[in-house]
């Protein structure tokens, strides 16, 4: 019981404080932890907050909630859990809110059923925070058919069970830490119905499945820049990659027509040829490299791993064919349709958003192999 206080206590503590008020909270307590540390950004949240929690009572954390007001990082509805209980105000209550919660519980699954399981089973499993087409992902895996859940989502945080935090463009859903093991608890009881009716999908829903399979891919891209970026600097004191934030933001776009196409190839293309160039060159000893970002990159790779599989320069090259051997960058050009033919396609008027994911899929296939070249070479 007292471990389970303490856990739900250094919980609270970090629903209250930012770090830096951790920090003068400590300071003010004279506890040895902080008198041992220089700077608040030279702890983490957690830690702060745990050797707080561990030398206060109950007496003492509510003067410390009167006296330092508490600034709410996350609007998560206060706090809700078996020993504290609190407003969005700050107003902190020794009383267990699990009963409230437990209501709420039934009362979702009463009116919403299987979609409000799918959606708070899908959080659990989530450990309380996800991002909204992750957490579309998972209500599938959870109820073995796709749901979309813009509706419900905004309904369950008057029931103090769901929360959007997050940024306004990057959006998060949260479950508050402290009530999960109560929802999991409530959900272990909930019957599935043995006939699913699955909601036929709208045609803005099939556009959101694929806007959520582009972003996907985007993200293992970014990840993948970000990685080589490290080992590169690691490596050879310069980063790969020159950062062009709307470059990628434009290629989460979808793309529904040549126009689109168009738009989207030539940011690929400004992300393929934005390395850095002086840099990477003065690296290479033995030859010369031709001028461009991928001869570069051929000519660096045939130094430092000359067995480094050829389908990364060949992927690379193919987009670029896509950007350069067409109207309106140049005159249309066979070339074009050599370029289509290597991604599969046949004919100059393919499905551009089939095109576009199949582009964006080569180019994560070139980088993946890189890292895995980086990574294989000393």
């Amino acid at each position: 019981m007292q471990e389970e206080k303490l856990r739900e206590r250094i919980s609270l503590l970090m629903r209250f404080f930012w770090l830096e008020d951790l920090f003068k909270i400590g300071k003010e307590l004279r506890l040895p932890f902080f008198d041992s540390v220089s700077h608040y950004w030279k702890m983490n949240q957690y830690q702060a907050a745990a050797e707080i929690a561990k030398n206060v009572d109950d007496n003492k954390l509510l003067s410390l909630t009167k006296k330092h007001i508490p600034r709410y990082g996350l609007r998560l509805g206060g706090f809700h859990g078996r020993y504290y209980t609190a407003t969005e105000t700050g107003e902190l209550k020794f009383e267990d809110s699990h009963n409230l919660i437990k209501a709420n519980v039934r009362k979702a699954l009463s009116k919403w059923g299987d979609k409000a399981y799918g959606i708070l089973r899908a959080l659990v499993i989530k450990k309380g925070k996800s991002t909204y087409f992750e957490l579309i992902d998972e209500i599938e895996r959870v109820l073995g058919y796709e749901y979309v859940p813009s509706y419900l989502l905004p309904r369950l945080g008057p029931m103090k069970l769901v929360f959007k935090t997050g940024s306004n463009k990057y959006p998060d859903w949260t479950m508050p830490s402290e009530i999960i093991p109560t929802v999991e608890n409530e959900l272990t009881k909930f019957k599935r119905p043995v006939h699913v009716t699955r909601p036929r999908t709208t045609l803005s829903q099939r556009l959101l499945k694929m806007e959520r399979d582009i972003s996907s891919i985007v993200n293992e891209i970014v990840s993948a820049r970000r990685i080589l970026n490290l080992i590169f600097a690691s490596r050879y004191g310069t980063e790969l990659f020159k950062q062009n934030e709307s470059a990628i933001t434009d290629i989460r776009k979808l793309c529904s027509n040549e126009e689109e196409f168009n738009n989207r190839i030539l940011c690929m293309a400004l992300l393929i040829d934005g390395i850095e160039t002086k840099n990477v060159k003065e690296l290479i000893k033995h030859r010369q490299p031709k001028h461009g970002s991928i001869n570069i990159i051929e000519a660096f790779l045939e130094e430092v791993a000359p067995n480094y599989d050829r389908v990364i320069i060949r992927n690379l090259r193919i987009i670029i064919s896509l950007r350069s051997k067409k109207y309106p960058v140049h005159p249309d050009h066979p070339k074009f349709l050599d370029a289509l033919k290597g991604l599969g396609f046949e004919g100059i008027s393919p499905d551009w958003q089939e095109l576009w994911e199949k582009v964006l899929l080569k180019y994560l296939e070139s980088l993946q192999k890189l890292l895995r070249t980086f990574k294989s070479t000393n």
